[in-house]
C-alpha cells in the first residue's frame, strides 16, 4: 500500500502495527501464567500495573488521562472542547487464568488507533467533528466482583457509584477499597459528552474461522439471566448421621445443576446455561454441607425461553428443596435484556470492510459487552476478529497476529470515518 490513505480514509500504517504489538507485548507479560495466558483480576496489583503502563503509554502519544469514581481510564484526544467524544474500548482485567487477548486487544488497539488516527489528521491539516477517547472499562469480567460490567454501567448511570464501591469479592474486600488500593478510584464520574461508542473484540467463537471472515460486525445480542442460589441444609457428620435424615445443600446443589444443564437440552442451539461457580460451606471431607451458593446463567436470543426457562427452573428448585429437606433462597438476579446495535454503524462497518476488500459479514453475541452497556443510551459498534477454536477465558486463547492487525487497520479507518464523517451513520 503506498499511501495511508485508501478511498480518502486513513487506515494503521507499519509503524501503528510495530507499536501495537509493542504494547499488546507488555501487555502479556503484566500478570503472565505460566502456560502463556493472563490473570489480571479487577482492582488487583497486576491490574493496577497494567493501568500505570497504559496511562504511560497514552501520555507519550498525547492523550489526556483522566479516570473516574469507579476507575474507569480514559485517554482523551481533544481537537475541540465544544464538541462530543467519539468512545473506544474494551477492558484490560481478565478472568482467572484467562487469555492474553480478551477485552485487552479492544482496549491497546483502540489507544493505537487514535494515536494514528489523530497523526494523520495532523498530516492532513484536518479537523474532525468530533473529539476521541479510548476506555479501560472497570470489571467487565465480574470474575472478583459482581455484577459484570460495572465500569460501562456505572458510566451510563444504570448502576450508581455507591452500588459499584459496595460490591465485595470472595476476601470482603469492596471494590471501592481495592481501587484506592492501587491508586485508580477517582472523585467524580466523567461527565463526557459521547457522539458514538466504537468496541474491537476477539469473537470468541468459531464463525469468523468457518466462514473464512476476517471482520464480524455485530448486528444483535442474545439475552442474559443470572441468578445466585443459595441452599441451607444441616451441617452433620458423613459418618454416623443416618442418610434418611441428612438434609444435604451439597446435593440439593448438584440436582440443581443438572437441572440447569437439562434446560439447555431442551432448546438445543437457542439457550446456553451454566453453572460457574459453586461455594460450599463448611467444605470439609466428613461434614455434611450446610450451605451452597450457585452461579447459574441462562443465556438465549429469545425473551421468550428465558421466561418459560425462569418459571420451569423455580419450580425445579421448589421441587429439589423439599426433595433434599433444604431450603433456598435467590440472592440476587439479574436480566439483560436482547438488544440491537446501533444499524448506521454497523452498515458503515461494514461499507468499510468492503471499501478496504476486507472480508466481513454480520454476527450476533452470545457474550456480554461493554459495548452493550454503552449501546443502550448511545450509537454503539462491535466489531469481532477471529478467535482459534472459539476458545476464550482460557489460557490457550488465541487469535493471529494477522487478524489482529486486520482489525487494527478497519478500526483506524471507521473511527476516521466516525469522528469525521457523522452524516455517514446518524
Amino acid at each position: 500500500m503506498s499511501s495511508s490513505f485508501t478511498r480518502d480514509f486513513p487506515v494503521a500504517d507499519a509503524a501503528d502495527l510495530d507499536a501495537f504489538d509493542a504494547l499488546f507485548a507488555q501487555s502479556s507479560a503484566i500478570g503472565a501464567t505460566a502456560n502463556g495466558g493472563l490473570q489480571r483480576l479487577a482492582a488487583s496489583a497486576e491490574d493496577g500495573a497494567m493501568r500505570d503502563v497504559f496511562s504511560t503509554w497514552l501520555r507519550a502519544h498525547g492523550f489526556t488521562v483522566q479516570v473516574d469514581a469507579v476507575g474507569n481510564q480514559f485517554g482523551l484526544m481533544t481537537f475541540d472542547p465544544a464538541a462530543p467524544y467519539v468512545l473506544c474500548g474494551s477492558h484490560l482485567d481478565t478472568q482467572p487464568k484467562a487469555g492474553r487477548f480478551d477485552g485487552v486487544y479492544g482496549v491497546l488497539a483502540g489507544a493505537v488507533a487514535i494515536a494514528s488516527v489523530a497523526r494523520q489528521l495532523e498530516a492532513r491539516g484536518e479537523a474532525p467533528v468530533f473529539n476521541l477517547a479510548v476506555v479501560n472499562w472497570t470489571n467487565e469480567e465480574g470474575a472478583r466482583f459482581q455484577p459484570s460490567l460495572i465500569g460501562s454501567s456505572a458510566f451510563i448511570g444504570s448502576l450508581s457509584v455507591d452500588e459499584a464501591w459496595a460490591s465485595r469479592d470472595g476476601a470482603g474486600v469492596t471494590l471501592g477499597e481495592a481501587l484506592a488500593q492501587i491508586g485508580y478510584r477517582g472523585e467524580a464520574m466523567l461527565d463526557l459528552p459521547v457522539a458514538a461508542y466504537l468496541e474491537m473484540h476477539v469473537e470468541q467463537g468459531v464463525q469468523l474461522e468457518s466462514q473464512g471472515l476476517a471482520i464480524g460486525v455485530v448486528r444483535r445480542t442474545w439475552a442474559a439471566l443470572k441468578w445466585r442460589v443459595r441452599f441451607d441444609g444441616e451441617q452433620n457428620h458423613t459418618g454416623p448421621a443416618p442418610m434418611a435424615v441428612r438434609r444435604d445443600a451439597l446435593l440439593a446443589a448438584a440436582e440443581a445443576i443438572v437441572a440447569v444443564r437439562a434446560e439447555a437440552e431442551r432448546h438445543g442451539l437457542d439457550m446456553h446455561t451454566s453453572v460457574g461457580r459453586l461455594e460450599l460451606e463448611p467444605n470439609s471431607p466428613n461434614v455434611v454441607p450446610a450451605l451452597t451458593r450457585l452461579w447459574v446463567e441462562f443465556r438465549s436470543p429469545s425473551m421468550a425461553l428465558l421466561v418459560e426457562a425462569e418459571e420451569r427452573f423455580r419450580a425445579s428448585l421448589d421441587s429439589i428443596a423439599a426433595r433434599t429437606g433444604t431450603t433456598f433462597t435467590l440472592e440476587s438476579e439479574q436480566l439483560r435484556q436482547p438488544s440491537h446495535l446501533h444499524e448506521g454503524l454497523a452498515d458503515l462497518a461494514r461499507l468499510t470492510c468492503a471499501a478496504l476488500g476486507v472480508p466481513a459479514g454480520d454476527s450476533a453475541t452470545v457474550a456480554g459487552h461493554d459495548a452493550i452497556s454503552l449501546g443502550r443510551r448511545y450509537p454503539a459498534a462491535l466489531l469481532f476478529v477471529p478467535s482459534q477454536g472459539g476458545l476464550s477465558h482460557n489460557e490457550a486463547e488465541f487469535s493471529a497476529t494477522s487478524d489482529l492487525h486486520q482489525g487494527l487497520r478497519i478500526l483506524t479507518a471507521l473511527l476516521y470515518r466516525t469522528c469525521c464523517q457523522p452524516e455517514l451513520y446518524l
